[in-house]
């Protein structure tokens, strides 16, 4: 008697074939998941460098501008120019703010808007004629919470100085 050969798999194979496929697609989707995780801090942090990026050369302009500089009761910082403008940095749990004022009126506001809580502090170091600001984010219960203390600093009234040479040279 002749046995008819059928095409096709086995029960068994078709099962294990399925159970290796599930194994892998529950491997892939963890992996998935992580690296789309660590895409979204990543792309926080970048967003975050930019920010402070843009705030550090405005306040750097700022202080290079500026004849005196204040720290004030609250925290904040209040730089004088010579024509009498006043600006303003103001720092809260995740925002700083930066106002500028003439003659009493508000002519420019900003707020540099962080993802998450900062600590700010201002500090004038009058030996070196230097103003600086230190930022450290708050990272409980970040995923990835090795943020670094950012500072940074500039020389009061540079440009200031600049100006007033290029004057005495041109006598």
């Amino acid at each position: 008697m002749s046995r008819k050969r059928y095409a096709g798999y086995t029960l068994i194979e078709l099962s294990i074939t399925m159970t290796v496929g599930s194994t892998l697609m529950i491997l892939s989707v963890g992996l998935i998941h992580q690296a789309m995780r660590y895409h979204s801090v990543t792309r926080d942090r970048s967003l975050e460098h930019r920010l402070l990026d843009r705030f550090s050369g405005e306040f750097r302009r700022d202080i290079h501008r500026a004849k005196s500089a204040e720290v004030k009761s609250d925290g904040g910082l209040e730089l004088t120019y010579n024509d009498q403008t006043i600006i303003r940095f103001a720092a809260e749990e995740d925002f700083v703010e930066r106002t500028q004022l003439s003659d009493g009126k508000v002519i420019r506001k900003e707020t540099y808007q962080f993802r998450r809580a900062i600590n700010c502090q201002f500090v004038i170091q009058s030996d070196l004629n230097q103003v600086g600001l230190t930022i450290q984010s708050d990272t409980t219960g970040q995923i990835m919470n090795s943020a670094p203390k950012r500072e940074f600093k500039a020389v009061l009234g540079r440009l200031l100085q600049y100006q007033a040479a290029e004057v005495n040279n041109d006598v």
